[in-house]
This record gives C-alpha cells, sequence and structure tokens, in this order.
C-alpha cells in the first residue's frame, strides 16, 4: 500500500474506532460485536507499525478503555484497570506461552487458570473490613464512574463478606439471557424498542441514576480478580484467589480449570470452542492467567495490557473484508443470485471467499459496491452472507453493481414477475446453468441418490450432449460412456447401475428430485405419502392440494403451475416409460404416535446421523422441523449443539439428550 492511500486507510479507521467506542462505552450501544471491533483495530495496529511516520498517541490501539460519563461521581484509580491482549487459536497460546517462559527464564512446566470471558461490563469493588464501601466501572482504565448504589441493587454481590476482609476486587457484571429475553417480551408488550443484547443491556441498567431501575433488570456477576488485599490473607495463585472468592461469598463463575500443561489447555479451548455446555449468560471467550502470582508479578504490563494473562477469542460471526467483485450465479429454477467475492476471511472457524447478496433488492438495499468493506457473518450458521456495508471506508472509485438484463450463462432475457424479489432466466432448462443445476439436485443423495453423478460428471454429460433432460439419464448405456474422458469399463458398468437402481426410488424421492419451487424434501414426502402415485398429484386440485398438511396456497400453486407445463409432463412421462417408479410405498396408512408433534435436531449425534434420526421420527409419523419456536414438542441434541438448544431453553421446550432419545424413541416404537 502506498503511503497516501495507507494514511487515508489509517484516519478512516480512527474514526470508525473512535465511533464505535463512544457508542460502546458512553451510549451502552453498539453497530459491531467485539470479534469485529478487535478485527478493525489489528488493522490499524498492523498500518501504524507498517507506516510509523503516521503514529498519533491519541490512537485508539494506544487507548486502555472507555469514556467516562458526566452523570456520575468519578473514580480515580491508583493502579490502571487493564484491558487484556488477544489471541485467536491454540498455536499463538502455544507461541505466547513460550515467550512467558523465555521472559521468566524457568525450564519448568508453566501452569494456568482458565477461565471464561464474560461479555458483560468491568466492575471494581472496594470493601473495608468485609462491607462494600465502593464500586466503579472501569472507565478508560484510570478513571471510572462510582456505581455503588447501583451495584448495591444486585443480589448476588455481597453488601457484607463472610470474612472481614480489606481489598478491592474486579469482576463482571452481565445480564442473563434468559432475562433479557423476559425483558425484550416485556418491552414489545409495551410498544417499546427491544434491547439490542446483553451486554448493551446490562451495561446501560448498570448506569441507571436510578437504582430502583437497575434492581428491576435483574442482573448479576462474576468476580475473578483480587486487585489488592490490605487486610486478609496474602494468597499465592490465580486458582486458589478463586477459591477464596467463593469462600468469602463473592459470586464466581464455576467452569474455571487449572490447566497444568499445555494438552490441558488445548482440551479446555475444544470443550467452549466446539462443544460448550447450555450457559445463561453470554462469553465471546476464554481467559488463561499464569496461576502463579508471583510470576505475574515479576511478569508486569505494558501500559496496556497485563503480560501474564491473556484473551483467547473464539472465530467470529461475523468479519470484515472487502468485496473483490460481484458475479451472478443461475439456479435450477433460473433465479439469478448475486454473490460477492471476497477477500478470504475467517468466519466462525472456516475460510469465506464468498457471500450471498440474495437479490436485488437486498444489494440496493445494503449498496455493495465493488471495493467495498463489510461485515460477513453465516446465516444459520452455514451459508456466509453480507451484512452490512461500512460506508466511512468506502473507496472513491466504487461504483453501484448494475443488475443484468440478460442471462449470464444463455443470453436469454431476464424477468421479474410482479410480487417477486428474484430475477429469473426465461430460457428454462435450454439454459445450460439451470440444465446443469437440475441434473445435480437429481440425481443428489436425498434425491434419486445416483452415486457416481456428481458435478465433474454432470458438466462433462451436458458437454458431450449426452444429457439435455433428467430422462436422458435413463437412456445412457455403458458404451456411450466409455467414448467420454475420464470413463473406464468398470466405473461406466459401475454408474449405468446405480442409475438403474435408482428407479427403485419411492415416488417422495422423484418429487422431491423435480425440483419443484416450495417443495423441499419434507414437503415431498408428505405430498406423496398423501397422494400416494405420480398419476393421482399431477391431477390434483388446487383445493385437494391445500388439504395436504402443511401445503399452503404458495405452494399448492407452484405445484399446479409445474404439471401444468407441458415440458414437465413429457418428462414424467418418460420417466415412467424408462421405468422410473411412480408411487410411494405405504402411502394409506393408519395413524402413527408421532403425528401431529414437532421436533427439532441440532448438535452431532454418536449413534446414528442427523438423517437418520429425522427417518426414524418420520417414520413415526412425526415433523422434524429446522427451527425452535414455542411449538416445537421436544429439541433432541447431541455434541456440539448450539443456539437451537439455547433457545428452547428460554422458551421452555422440553429437551432430550441422545440416550433420553434412544431410551423414548424405542418406548414409542413399541407401542405403534
Amino acid at each position: 500500500m502506498e503511503p497516501e492511500a495507507a494514511k487515508q486507510r489509517i484516519d478512516a479507521l480512527r474514526e470508525l474506532l473512535n465511533r464505535y467506542s463512544h457508542q460502546y462505552y458512553a451510549e451502552n450501544a453498539s453497530e459491531v460485536t467485539d470479534a469485529e471491533y478487535d478485527q478493525l483495530t489489528q488493522e490499524l495496529r498492523n498500518l501504524e507499525a507498517q507506516f510509523p511516520q503516521f503514529s498519533d498517541p491519541s490512537s485508539p490501539t494506544e487507548r486502555v478503555g472507555g469514556e467516562v460519563s458526566a452523570d456520575f461521581r468519578v473514580v480515580r484509580f491508583e493502579q490502571p484497570v487493564l484491558s487484556l491482549g488477544n489471541l485467536h487459536s491454540f498455536g499463538e497460546f502455544e507461541d505466547y506461552a513460550a515467550r512467558i517462559s523465555q521472559m521468566l527464564a524457568v525450564e519448568s512446566t508453566l501452569e494456568w487458570t482458565a477461565e471464561l470471558k464474560i461479555d458483560g461490563l468491568s466492575i471494581i469493588l472496594d470493601y473495608e473490613s468485609g462491607r462494600l464501601t465502593r464500586a466503579a466501572t472501569r472507565g478508560d482504565g484510570w478513571v471510572g464512574e462510582d456505581v455503588t448504589a447501583n451495584v448495591r441493587e444486585i443480589s448476588v454481590i455481597a453488601n457484607v463478606l463472610k470474612e472481614p476482609i480489606t481489598g478491592q476486587f474486579r469482576g463482571e457484571v452481565y445480564m442473563p439471557r434468559s432475562r433479557f429475553q423476559q425483558l425484550n417480551d416485556m418491552r414489545l408488550k409495551s410498544g417499546l424498542t427491544p434491547l439490542a443484547n446483553p451486554r448493551n443491556a446490562a451495561a446501560g441498567s448498570l448506569r441507571q441514576l436510578d437504582p430502583q431501575v437497575t434492581r428491576e433488570r435483574g442482573l448479576r456477576a462474576f468476580i475473578y480478580q483480587i486487585r489488592e488485599i490490605r487486610l486478609g490473607p496474602q494468597i499465592g495463585r490465580q486458582s486458589e484467589v478463586l477459591a477464596a472468592l467463593d469462600s468469602w461469598g463473592l459470586p464466581v463463575e464455576s467452569h474455571w480449570h487449572k490447566c497444568q500443561s499445555v494438552a490441558e489447555v488445548r482440551d479446555y479451548i475444544d470443550r467452549f470452542q466446539n462443544q460448550r455446555p447450555p450457559l445463561d449468560f453470554d462469553i465471546d471467550g476464554l481467559v488463561f492467567k499464569l496461576d502463579r502470582i508471583d510470576w505475574q508479578k515479576r511478569l508486569g504490563a505494558t501500559h496496556k495490557t497485563p503480560r501474564w494473562a491473556m484473551a483467547y477469542k473464539f472465530p467470529p460471526e461475523e468479519a470484515l473484508t472487502r468485496v473483490r467483485n460481484i458475479v451472478i450465479s443461475v439456479g435450477r429454477t433460473g433465479t439469478l443470485t448475486p454473490t460477492a467475492e471476497l477477500e478470504p476471511v475467517i468466519l466462525a472457524g472456516t475460510r469465506v471467499s464468498r457471500a450471498s447478496l440474495h437479490n436485488e433488492d437486498i444489494l440496493r438495499q445494503l449498496d455493495v459496491r465493488i471495493g467495498d468493506s463489510v461485515f460477513v457473518r453465516k446465516a444459520g450458521e452455514i451459508i456466509p452472507e453480507v451484512v452490512r456495508v461500512e460506508k466511512t471506508l468506502r473507496p472513491k472509485d466504487a461504483v453501484p453493481f448494475v443488475f443484468p438484463s440478460e442471462c449470464p450463462a444463455c443470453g436469454a432475457p431476464v424477468v421479474r414477475s410482479p410480487g417477486e424479489a428474484a430475477h429469473r432466466c426465461t430460457a428454462g432448462l435450454s439454459c445450460p446453468a439451470q440444465l446443469r443445476e437440475s441434473l445435480i439436485h437429481f440425481t443428489s443423495r436425498d434425491a434419486m441418490d445416483i452415486e457416481g453423478m456428481g458435478e465433474k460428471t454432470v458438466d462433462l454429460l451436458i458437454e458431450s450432449g449426452l444429457v439435455r433432460s433428467v430422462s436422458d439419464i435413463y437412456r445412457m448405456n455403458s458404451g456411450q460412456l466409455l467414448a467420454l474422458p475420464r470413463f473406464a469399463e468398470v466405473s461406466a458398468d459401475n454408474l449405468i447401475e446405480r442409475i438403474a437402481a435408482s428407479k427403485r426410488q419411492p415416488l417422495s424421492r422423484l418429487v422431491y428430485g423435480l425440483g419443484i419451487r416450495f417443495v423441499g424434501e419434507r414437503g415431498a414426502e408428505t405430498l406423496a405419502a398423501h397422494f400416494g402415485t405420480m398419476e393421482a398429484l399431477v391431477n390434483a386440485s388446487a383445493d385437494q392440494l391445500t388439504q395436504v398438511t402443511d401445503v399452503g396456497p404458495r405452494t399448492a400453486e407452484s405445484v399446479r403451475q409445474f404439471f401444468e407445463a407441458p415440458l414437465n409432463r413429457q418428462v414424467i412421462n418418460e420417466l415412467s416409460e424408462l421405468g422410473v417408479n411412480m408411487t410411494e410405498p405405504g402411502a394409506s396408512r393408519a395413524p402413527k404416535p408421532l403425528d401431529g408433534k414437532t421436533y427439532v435436531l441440532t448438535g452431532t449425534l454418536s449413534t446414528m446421523t442427523r438423517k437418520e434420526a429425522e427417518e426414524r421420527l418420520t417414520l413415526l409419523g412425526a415433523r422434524v422441523a429446522s427451527s425452535v419456536s414455542s411449538n416445537t414438542d421436544a429439541v433432541i441434541y447431541g455434541e456440539k449443539a448450539g443456539s437451537k438448544l439455547d433457545k428452547a431453553q428460554r422458551l421452555g421446550v422440553p429437551r432430550m439428550d441422545e440416550q433420553e432419545f434412544l431410551d423414548w424413541l424405542a418406548k414409542q416404537v413399541e407401542g405403534f
């Protein structure tokens, strides 16, 4: 980067970070997550190191904390209340531990106290002879706000300790997730704007001028550090500090662990990064502290951070990156989808280089341009999408993206139907992009399940002219395949055998494979079970379709339009003539024990796949949903269960772990 461009970027980042810092500390709100703020700060720090001529002592990278409100009495700290440096991988922890060993000049294994990093508001507590005398926010690290009256309203913080200790302690005030949900439910019913997140809600609640408001908000706290002991025992290890705080009557988070080796550190990281237990509070990482306090004192601190402790940040759920290009892809139904090609970034533990922009309306609403800096996240923890543009970092040459009027795959006109957000190619299966996606979907595992018909094989069959529709798949023979690259006698025979075996798939698989709009795998099973034969489904009226469970007017109309199209009727007739099964086994059935029940699966099961669990539930009449609501009958969870389990807990939805599910399932089968 040229110095002039670097100076512009540095100035923009400083302005942006100052704005975010003011929101966070002064307004108890924020447009970005901690991970996003850290990412911007790291970019600024790297640029300042690369271009030292632009250094500035007032830069956000030199700041310890945030602003102090004029509404509270000032508290000045004798020793600064420091923030923590950040680690983002186990490898970085190993490097950090090696540096600490060198600085201490010790050969013995370092021991660490591992704690959860609570996403709340730092609080400093002063006790005299066991009585709470003052409570303050961290503020800018040197000057905080006196919030003693409000902290006295937090029931878990003792006004009188069990021992006559005189000293100063540090902790974190937070709002439980369950309480946050209750408050937002009440605010919505009252027509008020919901609170943004538990951290902002906790900060705003603690900094109320009326302590009664703080009491009503239901805040909680965890205390994790002795900053000073003037009267009381002198404690030599951080692990002993936590035990002592607990014995004195202060709230201590229970998931801390003394790690006696680097291997134990790794186990602790894996536990909370990948298999986090249900918690009623937010965490944004872990904290590792050198256990021996005399070694902590030897290491000391920089002007911003202690050398003896580090925060281990989880991979961000959102990340900042730049848009290299915007491209259009054509799906199997002809939908044109804009996609942002990104500078690669790590998001939720995986490398992301593309993100969906969904459709033209959303692209325009976000105002995404090539060259923009954008925040991306994983929608539903799977598909990356652009969340918003950071327009203060927009380059001068960025121009709006022009949506095409012609299909980029075949050149056919693009239309947008009234009331729809999507643009569609009008060429149908004569469009190579639509044909390709249709064939990939038709032969996929959840549809006709033809192993060996992956993307490369489909591309080869289309390029050779062997396949122009799904029915052509069943006309191929081994000799035709042998004439193509990548095929030998064994591979050609195997593919023909798998194609022949797919003819026996039930009707539900065929209906799903046809790719009818709004008909997913579950909908295809419902339609096939209700009508029993392809003939009955093809001839069903809109009224008959809407009588099927979970089939609404939109889906019914889509099914009718599909089967009324002459080309689709022709394909179905050809498939039937080629021997593809057109019936659903057991379509006429007696009532099942789980009829009308809805279940949600989350996490990894050890005794079966999620797919197998869904099939067992479906065979018993249940509906398996993808999201949790108050109407969910139960959530079944395995290892690495995530937000769905948390939501079930908040809503009071029954939950079953894997063993409970297996025992319960056996009882259902016995009665069926």
